[in-house]
């Protein structure tokens, strides 16, 4: 059985109404990879519940597309354009359960969170490097394999060879490159790409919130019930990861869960 972490699967719904337009997200088993040449996102529209706008996270500030991803009138709803790789967007807020950004401009819509990044934080490629759909992680992971794992270049068992490494050894991983078996990691300050049958997160491991608010649920589902919510910078102990859920105790005892779409590791 593979040792993974989620890779983000979400879907949501789409309700178009004439004075406003109300969303809402909901866990399923669709994955944006809108580069991916098997991938039609046309097919991913649909309608359920809704959720209003006045839900959004406020950002109110630039971020840049690392993709071309789908402008949507909702989460996974009507497409109506794409962002342009290295462009710079004005985004509104954030849906607060689920990885979508609302952007303002000539195109106003939803975008993929994992394809923008705060232009503060924007470095462009250079010509020589090639771009792959990565949700970004921060977690630290250990090699469990028999012997060694091999490192590459390139997300792909033909990549070129950068080294290997031994069971055991420690990995800072920083993205799954979506639609692959595949970790984005870093290694002597090189991003390189790891296969994820070899990598286990190394857990309990502090995390930090990484959004302005995030809930705090009873169970491991977007559904479960809210019982506190954790504000930018709070830590936790993480003591397990449930297809993507954050396990952690609360300090009343009881057991709360997070989405790792928002948690990023820190010095313990």
């Amino acid at each position: 059985m593979k040792k993974k972490i989620a890779t983000g699967l979400i879907t949501a719904a789409m309700l178009t109404m004439a004075a406003q337009t109300a969303v809402f997200a909901m866990p399923a088993d669709i994955e944006e990879a809108v580069t991916q040449s098997d991938y039609n996102a046309y097919n991913h529209q649909s309608s359920y519940s809704y959720y209003d706008e006045s839900d959004l996270i406020s950002v109110n500030d630039y971020y840049v597309a690392t993709a071309q991803a789908m402008i949507r009138r909702s989460p996974f709803g009507e497409i109506l354009g794409s962002v342009t790789p290295g462009q710079k967007y004005y985004v509104v807020g954030e849906c607060s359960d689920c990885m979508w950004y609302k952007i303002s401009g000539n195109v106003s819509g939803y975008v993929y969170a994992s394809y923008m990044t705060p232009a503060s934080d924007y470095s462009a490629p250079s010509s020589s490097q090639q771009s792959y759909n990565v949700r970004s992680l921060d977690m630290k992971m250990t090699v469990t394999a028999a012997s060694a794992v091999n490192v590459r270049k390139s997300p792909s068992a033909s990549g070129a060879l950068v080294t290997s490494l031994k069971n055991g050894t420690e990995v800072h991983v920083t993205g799954n490159v979506l639609n692959t078996e595949w970790y984005e990691c870093k290694y002597n300050g090189e991003t390189v790409y790891i296969c994820d049958d070899y990598l286990t997160p190394e857990l309990p491991q502090t995390m930090a919130c990484t959004a302005k608010a995030l809930n705090v649920r009873a169970s491991a589902s977007s559904n479960g019930q809210i019982i506190g919510t954790l504000n930018h910078g709070d830590k936790e102990k993480i003591s397990a990861d449930e297809n993507g859920w954050l396990r952690f105790s609360l300090p009343d005892g009881r057991i709360g869960y997070v989405s790792d779409e928002y948690m990023a590791v820190v010095d313990q």
